[in-house]
């Protein structure tokens, strides 16, 4: 499953063009990426009967935002200042996969059923690093124009990393305190847009 969810994420983000539309792309990739990683954490809380790490969450969302935020500013710097911006993106991103490999090391529970699940999710989450990765316009010399260094690229799908994201959060693990908190972590597969429009019959 993890095999084919990072292809499908390549694939969304192959296309070439000479527009910003990364950045739009990158932005919905976070807004779900995030949360994901955040759910980990607060299944292992509740799998150890112990209070989520609020300082891991509160970086995890913080380190997101840097991200986006400095995707903002690499789409609108000029040429001669665009290598040192992007070198702040990349080492941002470093310190979000920073952010994955603790929660790795703290996503560890007695339940092996809730293991497995840990496991499957966070497998599923470290697929959308190479997603941004893939996203984001490689830092290139200071003589090439913006249209050069930009890429454009189609829509994210983010239906389909929710939707696999989502069945395996729902699976029961028999562990009955995680199996009723889960169903409330699910990502939405759409906008907030759609959503408000279907009267939430879309998530």
């Amino acid at each position: 499953m993890k095999k084919a969810l990072i292809v499908a994420l390549f694939l969304a983000v192959s296309c070439t063009g000479c527009s910003t539309a990364w950045v739009s792309t990158l932005d919905s990739i976070l807004a779900a990426a995030a949360p994901a990683l955040i759910n980990i954490l607060q299944i292992v809380a509740v799998a150890n009967g112990q209070p989520m790490n609020a300082g891991l969450a509160a970086k995890i969302n913080s380190d997101a935002a840097n991200i986006k935020t400095l995707a903002g500013d690499f789409a609108k710097v000029s040429s001669e200042s665009g290598p040192g911006v992007c070198q702040q993106l990349q080492a941002a991103i470093s310190a979000y996969q920073a952010d994955q490999q603790l929660v790795l090391q703290v996503a560890q529970v007695s339940d092996a059923n809730t293991q497995t699940k840990i496991t499957l999710l966070s497998g599923l989450v470290a697929g959308t690093v190479q997603a941004i990765t893939a996203v984001i316009p490689s830092c290139q010399s200071a003589s090439q124009s913006q249209s050069q260094r930009f890429e454009a690229v189609p829509p994210y799908r983010i239906s389909s990393f929710a939707d696999h994201y989502n069945s395996v959060l729902v699976a029961k693990t028999g562990n009955a305190a995680v199996d009723a908190v889960t169903p409330a972590m699910r990502l939405a597969g759409h906008s907030k847009v759609v959503r408000v429009l279907t009267f939430g019959k879309l998530r």
